[in-house]
């Protein structure tokens, strides 16, 4: 039995939901919307590991029925019923306790989890990522993170110089457009000294997005003029044009050696094919919407992950 959490009319969730059916996968729905109705109970037996039950709406799931997790909870604390609360409402601080719980199991459990919430940290911050993802063998575009106006200025004369554009982006995990840096951005960067900020130096060349599911790969070759594909209608007036793509054996096996060493085995590889030859990684998300991709190539990401949660990829 599998365990899918999160917000079941989310596309990947339900996307996630509908390949465990079709598979026949036996599979237990967390439906995050009903956390104050949620009892989470666990106790560590010296013997036998970790046991305990969840007890929701829809029933009781005794936790060693479970041989994989896939999770995509957003953050409690924007929850509907708890945001407008103060912070030590009851509601509250039992909705955290109750996460908290839920993630210090899916760290510990000895079972298939996508993906475990402390392997996801590595996407908080962009350098460090950045720095395993060159040890695994990628090349990673120019880069400065700062928060001083003159480095950045002296970042983007130093690419004009060369004939390159530059783009900025955040450094975190918060999500953000890609934009790339204009003219009159120069006389915004005195912003920066409050907020820290990612300048690259831009990478010409084809957009591909890799889903590595266990040892599998996804790829998706991506064409278009914006910036941020992501946001190609609004940047560029035209839709992505998003095709099925087949890697070669090498990028394959760079692609499944970084989601092993960021512990993500659920995993979207975000690469660009530099006219050098390069293959440019920019970054692993954590908990890819995978959705995107597959409503548009049709690759079965969904019915790949929830095989491999259930033990049988």
């Amino acid at each position: 039995m599998i365990l899918i959490a999160g917000i079941p009319d989310e596309s990947p969730v339900a996307l996630a939901i509908e390949a465990a059916e079709v598979a026949g996968i036996a599979h237990v729905v967390l439906d995050q919307r009903d956390h104050l109705a949620i009892d989470l109970r666990l106790t560590l037996d010296p013997v036998g590991g970790w046991r305990g039950y969840l007890d929701a709406p829809a029933g009781r799931t005794d936790l060693a029925d479970i041989r994989g997790v896939y999770v995509r909870l957003m953050d409690e604390r924007f929850l509907p019923d708890v945001v407008d609360l103060p912070a030590d409402a009851p509601a509250r601080l039992r909705s955290g306790r109750l996460h908290q719980l839920l993630h210090d199991w899916l760290n510990v459990a000895p079972i298939r989890v996508a993906s475990r919430p402390r392997a996801m940290l590595s996407n908080m911050s962009k350098t460090y990522q950045a720095g395993i993802i060159r040890r695994c063998g990628f090349a990673i575009p120019d880069t400065i993170v700062t928060n001083d106006p003159a480095a950045a200025r002296a970042f983007v004369e130093e690419c004009a110089a060369d004939g390159d554009e530059v783009i900025y982006k955040s450094v975190s995990g918060t999500r953000s457009i890609v934009q790339t840096f204009a003219p009159g951005d120069h006389d915004r960067l005195g912003h920066i000294c409050w907020c820290p900020t990612q300048f690259q130096r831009r990478v010409r060349g084809p957009d591909m997005r890799v889903h590595v599911v266990g040892t599998r790969t996804f790829a998706t070759a991506i064409a278009s003029e914006a910036t941020d594909y992501r946001y190609a209608q609004r940047q560029s007036g035209a839709d992505a044009d998003l095709t099925a793509a087949t890697l070669d054996p090498a990028l394959h096996r760079a692609c499944v050696a970084l989601s092993a060493e960021l512990d993500l085995p659920f995993t979207g590889i975000d690469l660009r094919h530099a006219p050098s030859g390069e293959t440019i990684c920019f970054e692993a998300n954590p908990c890819p919407a995978y959705s995107y991709y597959q409503s548009r190539t049709g690759a079965p990401i969904a019915d790949a992950l929830v095989r491999w949660l259930a033990g049988i990829d």
